[in-house]
């Protein structure tokens, strides 16, 4: 690591934290121990190499720590005592983006797949309907550097949440149509349902009921508020490819 060649308790801390990635790589182990490929999950733009370093790099601070996997090859990453201790920096982070920085969004930002995975982490077992329940995404304005699917589908089977690629073959309970910027802002609370759907900015084809539980499950709001993003250990599924 490069060092900034003061003994100042914030430079020896930026050593380790401000490292280009490593405050991401952080914030993906919040949310529990990973394998390699799942923290990739989380940040596809970083290259397989960096990640590794960037891990090694960790391991050598004992910010995480890693494990074989019970079976197979691979290791299982996790925070450690003092990896954990970097969460208020994170949430911290987060809430100040929410608060200040929502004009720095720039469609270079946006990600499908990425909004996806948000949903799932941020979904709570309590707000899920009692059985299983299928959404499926319709975006237009997927940015062309992405090459990702504007079809997704995100199906909740209480307590598991999984984000789909490819049609999972169930019944789907509510499609949801609309421009990925838009909906990333809604899912930020840039922007409230009532809003969007006024601006023809948002189509939902299914049930009333079904429109309610995914707004109670999302806690999507009728009007703009910023959303307060949890940084916490849920009990998921992975991600189906």
């Amino acid at each position: 690591m490069k060092t900034y060649g003061q003994f100042c308790p914030v430079a020896k801390t930026a050593e380790i934290f401000a490292e280009r990635w490593t405050p991401l790589i952080i914030r993906e182990l919040c949310f529990g121990p990973k394998r390699f490929n799942e923290l990739r999950n989380g940040l596809p733009l970083i290259s397989r190499t960096l990640l590794s370093q960037r891990l090694r790099e960790l391991e050598a601070v004992a910010v995480v720590e890693s494990l074989p996997k019970a079976s197979g090859a691979g290791r299982i990453y996790r925070l450690t005592s003092a990896g954990h201790a970097f969460r208020p920096i994170i949430e911290m982070m987060g809430a100040w983006s929410q608060r200040w920085g929502n004009s720095q969004i720039t469609p270079d930002d946006l990600d499908p797949g990425l909004l996806l995975w948000s949903m799932r982490r941020q979904i709570r077992p309590e707000a899920m309907p009692p059985r299983a329940f299928v959404v499926q995404f319709e975006f237009v304005g997927v940015p062309k550097k992405s090459q990702a699917s504007r079809y997704w589908w995100l199906v909740l089977n209480n307590p598991d949440v999984d984000v789909c690629q490819k049609n999972p073959g169930y019944d789907v309970d509510l499609v949801v149509h609309a421009d990925l910027g838009d909906f990333t802002k809604l899912w930020l609370g840039q922007i409230g349902i009532e809003e969007l759907r006024a601006m023809n900015g948002l189509i939902l084809r299914g049930s009333e009921e079904a429109q309610r539980t995914v707004e109670t499950a999302l806690e999507l709001e009728r009007r703009a508020k910023p959303k307060d993003f949890r940084y916490e250990t849920p009990d998921r599924a992975t991600a189906r490819p």
